[in-house]
């Protein structure tokens, strides 16, 4: 299991939080909490994924009254949650959600009309909070082996090129390694540079990052 809910907490005041209630002026900004069904962790699936739910959370309250229903739903149906590293904003996305219904309209594209906000928000980034999701699977950093291997590639990012003292801000645990939550760095170099000998990495722009598993695989 998997539960990184107090972890996301941290998270999200370390980049200045968001307000305690719903009832406090303009709720602008949000993260979201997707709940997934992976083919890997699911063998009868007809399909790879499956996307089951998106939550939206503007608040603490928010958050706290999510956190039971979706640790039952992941549990009970074999899903995984996952959640946004970039807060997005529901002025720019109203738009973008405006702009996209126009577009499709004006080419009578009405297929699946209903999901143009979940998919404007997905794609969002802010300017303002433009982090990037470093994935290492195969690892565990409970052992010292792996521990090394994890400090060398962190070590490795934060001296690349970004404008940021550091660039590795926080890490989540996953299912089966360690997301290294990072600001946006010099991609390029870090991939010519890189010895992939030591750990495979994936660096994944705007992506999800594991809130909670509770799975039987």
């Amino acid at each position: 299991m998997t539960d990184n809910f107090n972890r996301y907490r941290e998270f999200i005041t370390l980049l200045g939080g968001i307000p305690d209630t719903n009832e406090k002026g303009n709720l602008d900004k949000y993260y979201v909490i997707e709940l997934m069904r992976r083919g890997k962790d699911n063998p009868d699936m007809p399909a790879a994924n499956y996307h089951f739910k998106n939550y939206y959370v503007y608040s603490w309250r928010d958050l706290d009254r999510y956190e039971e229903e979706v640790k039952n739903i992941c549990t009970l149906l074999n899903l995984r949650a996952y959640c946004s590293v970039n807060y997005k904003l529901m002025s720019q996305v109203s738009l973008d959600t405006l702009a996209e219904s126009a577009r499709r309209i004006a080419a009578h594209d009405y297929k699946k009309f209903y999901n143009i906000f979940e998919s404007c928000s997905g794609k969002f980034v802010s300017n303002g909070n433009n982090l990037w999701v470093a994935d290492v699977d195969n690892v565990d950093v409970k052992k010292e082996e792996d521990y090394c291997k994890v400090k060398i590639l962190s070590d490795f990012i934060n001296n690349m090129e970004s404008g940021h003292k550091v660039n590795v801000i926080y890490n989540m645990p996953t299912k089966s390694g360690l997301h290294l939550i990072t600001y946006p760095f010099n991609l390029q170099r870090f991939n010519q540079e890189w010895d992939t000998s030591i750990l495979s990495v994936d660096i994944k722009k705007n992506h999800l990052t594991l809130l909670y598993e509770n799975l039987n695989s």
